[in-house]
């Protein structure tokens, strides 16, 4: 867009001129509740009623404060339009001097808002000081507006309360409408905070105590503010703060300032359900006093961002920078009130006025309970060994990589991008109306869309899975994503443009033109036709179609290089294929992964050559814990990879080197995708999965990060719960977790993440509830449930009970011919046994689980039976079949059954060695623990305090050894076992500790042989 002050041509989406950094169309200075655009172009709200803006000289906010002085700026509330077409902002003038209405006179202006011009003024009659605010003409000329207000502002003056400012009258004189209130000598909080720029922590909770003791008033008459800011707190001159303008936001709102469903508030001090257009509470007051705390304590507001509406939607799906990060000189526990204040959901946050108010006054008083937050860090998604193992969040990650742009989502987000490449543009393909009558087009080329719009390096396809779903939280909810809901869901995602289509029908042919249209304003960006002949010519035509709205959207890429780019992906038999492709991605996206399979099944029958269906059954196979075809599929895809786009080729790549484990080589796939395709967020996804496989954790997370910047839905948020708990920060893990359950309730995962984090959290009741609730969600919901509770007994000692539920949970795996869950299940009772000391039982539940399956996981934990239990020859044999691999992970565990068969033959040297190595290829928790092991057995105790203390440290990746997301946990305890007696080889006097620690554990266990000894050791 060019730039109207300096005509400097600027990237679609750019907030500001990149030469003179003027606000351009669409950015926070001209929105107005849904994103008001320049003058002459419309704009669509929340609910999609039309509207044209008028041409705004100048903006400022219902207090007469200049949105231009704000860092962000606050234009949110400024005078909207009337019905029909643009008003212009037009007060009534009054002089300093003369009377109204007979009473009162005129002393000074303080302002102009945009409700109208507010004035220092005298109550003759009763001989006091008044603020006098003006009604706009266009406002007081509406009788419903008016009735609105005396109807609010009669419930507001039953706020009384020496911390708000009362509203006097609603009045008339001489054609003028006005309300007279309060005066109050002294300063606004804005003022105040842009002169100091923050204030000390004991003056900023005594301002805020008081706004909550005003928030009580108001709320307990059921008076919400909903526009609460810091030009609203009055501070007068003895140290009073007085809260002001109760009742005139929901005036606003309801009495038409706003078309239905608009949003009332200043945009960076909004609640998350303002944002999404949702009912508010009293709660939503306190989220907003929350941002203001953080401001006073810091002097800046949380959620930074380029624009407003950018900082709005922030705040839906992520949580503020903690204040001790910005700030470390402020209390922890404030910082901890205002994380609260600040939770996204209403229920997470203080529950009234007086709960948060008296949380401050502990802290003044120095009685200070902890403050329960769900502070977290952005972590994200564990996928595992594809040759050995089968895991949900594994299949997640791959479900993000193989939908070929339909779950590829991109949000604009702050941040410097490459030099020379083109700023980042996420479009949302609508769904294109189809006026053949013929069923097979529902649904069938906007996937297509996809593949061709994301051939541009700089163009990323909304998932039309979520705008789906998000189309039905809309105030008039719809399944259906025609070109209003799709305009609305784009706007409140941050999504630049939207794509629509129509297809008819007639004189032997068909027709299909697509346009495409700017979110905000409605704009027609491009536009595109063709003819097609028969069916399946409309599918080869896609390339044509999108050209030029790339062309539109800043592609250079000439036309023909765009359709030799993408032509093979096009290739295919028939448009029925297409079709069937089409309703297994909207069936994978909504979790229908048996739907999605067999869609997907359809659609390469019918083709055989179709390589984005055999991606989407890899996928869809992955998801249901059945790594072996998974692998296959994706094969399968990798040889038809000369029918895709390079950015598909790449993803395919990814893709297979996730399922087969190749973890380096995944995180060089998706580093190049990255340096050619910036703006593709499955780069991110799949780094921090690739650098999570490689035990790199900070690498992990920080990609992590960027990834959750970028978009958090389903799959997103089920891995930032798992790797949050693998990264030890199991209250994160819960944070997410429970998030998860509010978005997708019925999803297994929500359930067993929770469980992860409370376990790691020493939670086990809950933790047992827990898994007793997934058992009852579905059969796989059900098998993952009975590993979780038999890991639960077996770390408590119980190792009959965790036999028993083994067994039936085995028997169950193997009646749905689920093998290596039942395989998983067989491994643990082996090791549940040699717990117990029962080595034939042992060696015989190993038996039987390489018998189910073979693998590496399996293959691996046998063969380290074997070798406890002394059939060497057994555990030789697999790791011979183990290091005979070309991946690091099979070879490490090849060398640590070496090292344990050279620990049982008293080779601790030996042993030392091979563990070491083994840790080179790949520094695993269970390689940590052996060299341990081998290190006390050697007598080096300084050294095997120094691998135990690492297993302690690294107790997250515990819960699931293997990141497959089937729980280990019970391999933790014997680390306090083994650190006690190096801690008593050290002549610690603190040595009983861990041995205390691990009676808290198995202390009731009457099976553990470890206990008598133990109780010996602390003479008991």
């Amino acid at each position: 867009m060019d730039c109207p002050h300096c005509q400097t041509r600027n990237p679609l989406g750019a907030a500001n001129c990149s030469k003179c950094r003027a606000p351009l169309g669409g950015s926070a200075e001209t929105l107005v509740a849904e994103m008001t655009p320049p003058a002459g172009s419309s704009a669509v709200t929340l609910e999609g009623a039309p509207r044209t803006p008028p041409d705004h000289t100048s903006d400022v906010t219902l207090d007469g404060s200049d949105a231009s002085s704000m860092a962000i700026p606050t234009a949110w509330s400024a005078p909207v339009l009337a019905q029909g077409g643009g008003v212009s902002v037009v007060f009534t003038s009054i002089q300093p001097g003369s009377v109204l209405g007979n009473r009162y006179e005129i002393l000074s202006t303080l302002g102009e808002g945009g409700m109208g011009a507010v004035y220092k003024a005298r109550d003759r009659e009763l001989d006091r000081l008044v603020a006098l605010k003006v009604i706009r003409p266009e406002l007081a000329g509406r009788p419903e507006i008016l009735q609105r207000f005396k109807q609010e502002l009669i419930l507001a003056r039953k706020v009384t309360h020496r911390n708000v400012i009362r509203i006097f009258d609603l009045g008339e004189a001489e054609g003028t409408k006005f309300i007279t209130m309060e005066f109050i000598e002294g300063h606004d909080l804005k003022s105040v905070l842009t002169g100091d720029g923050k204030l000390p922590s004991d003056r900023a909770v005594e301002i805020i105590q008081q706004v909550c003791l005003a928030l009580e008033a108001a709320h307990a008459e059921e008076v919400v503010h909903r526009d609460l800011k810091p030009q609203n707190i009055m501070l007068d001159q003895q140290g009073r703060a007085l809260v002001m303008d109760f009742g005139i936001a929901r005036s606003l709102e309801v009495g038409g300032m706003t078309q239905t469903g608009a949003l009332i508030g200043t945009p960076e001090y909004m609640s998350p359900e303002q944002v999404r257009g949702e009912h508010v509470d009293a709660r939503s007051d306190l989220f907003t006093l929350g941002v203001i705390f953080q401001e006073i304590l810091t002097g800046v507001l949380p959620y930074q961002a380029d624009t407003a509406m950018a900082s709005m939607f922030k705040r839906t799906r992520e949580r503020a920078v903690s204040v001790r990060q910005l700030d470390p000189g402020v209390p922890p526990y404030l910082s901890d009130i205002v994380a609260k204040c600040l939770e996204i959901e209403p229920q997470d946050r203080f529950q009234s006025a007086r709960e948060l108010y008296d949380a401050l006054q502990a802290w003044k008083s120095g009685d200070a309970a902890p403050i329960r937050t769900g502070r977290l860090r952005w972590v994200r998604r564990a996928l595992r060994n594809r040759a050995a193992l089968g895991g949900a969040a594994a299949a997640a990650a791959v479900l993000a990589v193989v939908l070929t742009g339909a779950v590829i989502a991109w949000r604009l987000k702050s941040g410097v991008k490459p030099a020379g490449s083109h700023a980042p543009v996420s479009v949302l393909v609508a769904d294109f109306t189809n006026h053949t009558g013929d069923p097979i087009f529902d649904g069938t080329l906007e996937p297509m869309f996809n593949v061709a719009l994301e051939g541009a390096s700089f163009v990323n396809a909304y998932s039309r899975g979520e705008a789906r779903q998000l189309a039905g939280k809309l105030s008039h909810p719809t399944t259906t994503l025609d070109e209003q809901s799709a305009r609305l869901v784009a706007v409140s995602q941050g999504v630049n443009a939207i794509v629509t289509g129509s297809l008819t029908s007639g004189g032997g042919g068909y027709q299909l033109s697509v346009q495409a249209v700017d979110a905000v304003t409605g704009k027609t960006l491009a536009a595109a036709g063709i003819s097609a002949a028969n069916k399946d010519d409309i599918v080869l035509d896609v390339p044509k179609l999108v050209a030029p709205l790339r062309k539109a959207m800043g592609d250079t890429t000439p036309e023909s290089a765009q359709l030799a780019a993408v032509q093979g992906s096009f290739t295919v038999g028939n448009l029925e294929a297409v079709h069937q492709y089409g309703i297994a991605m909207e069936r994978q996206f909504a979790g229908d992964m048996e739907g999605a399979l067999a869609s997907f099944a359809k659609a390469v029958e019918l083709d055989s050559n179709f390589a984005r269906a055999y991606s989407g059954m890899a996928a869809a196979y992955g998801n249901l814990g059945r790594p072996a075809e998974a692998e296959k599929y994706a094969k399968l895809a990798l040889q038809h990879i000369d029918r895709m786009s390079e950015r598909e080729r790449y993803r395919t790549r990814g893709e297979y080197y996730i399922e087969s484990g190749s973890w380096q080589k995944c995180i060089e796939e998706y580093g190049e995708l990255g340096k050619r395709y910036p703006a593709d967020n499955a780069v991110h996804t799949n780094l921090a999965l690739c650098y999570s496989q490689l035990r790199n954790w900070p690498q992990a997370v920080e990609e992590a990060r960027k990834d959750v910047e970028i978009h958090a839905d389903v799959l997103g948020v089920t891995n930032l719960a798992l790797f949050s708990s693998y990264a030890g920060d199991f209250a994160s893990g819960e944070r997410e977790a429970r998030r998860l359950q509010q978005l997708n309730p019925s999803y297994e995962y929500g359930q067993l993440s929770l469980a992860f984090a409370q376990v790691g959290q020493g939670r086990l009741p809950e933790a047992a509830a827990t898994y007793q609730k997934l058992g009852s969600m579905s059969a796989m919901g059900a098998s993952r449930a009975s590993s979780g509770r038999a890991d639960l007994a077996v770390y408590e000692g119980h190792f009959a009970d965790a036999i028993g539920i083994l067994e039936k949970g085995v028997a169950a795996d193997l009646a749905a011919n689920r093998r290596d869950s039942a395989a998983d299940k067989l491994a643990e009772m082996a090791y549940t046994h040699l717990l117990r000391r029962d080595k034939p039982a042992a060696a015989a539940a190993s038996d039987r689980a390489l018998a189910t399956s073979q693998t590496v996981k399996i293959r691996f934990l046998a063969a380290r039976t074997f070798v406890e239990v002394g059939e060497t020859a057994k555990a030789q044999k697999l790791a011979a079949g183990l290091a005979s691999e070309i991946l690091p992970e099979p070879q490490a565990y090849a060398k640590i059954i070496a090292g344990d068969a050279a620990l049982q033959r008293g080779e601790r040297s030996e042993a030392i060695k091979d563990f070491t190595e083994a840790n080179s290829l790949l520094d695993t928790w269970i390689g940590r623990f052996d060299l341990g092991r081998a290190y006390l057995e050697a007598g080096a105790f300084t050294e095997a305090d120094s691998e135990f203390d690492r297993c302690s440290k690294r107790r997250g990746e515990a819960l699931a050894l293997f990141l497959d997301e089937v729980p280990t946990y019970a391999f933790f305890p014997p680390v306090e076992y083994f650190q006690g007696r190096v801690r008593e080889g050290l002549k610690s006097p603190g040595f009983a500790e861990p041995y205390q620690a691990y009676l808290r554990i198995r202390g009731k266990s009457a099976e553990d042989p470890l206990i008598p000894e133990i109780r010996r050791r602390l003479g008991q």
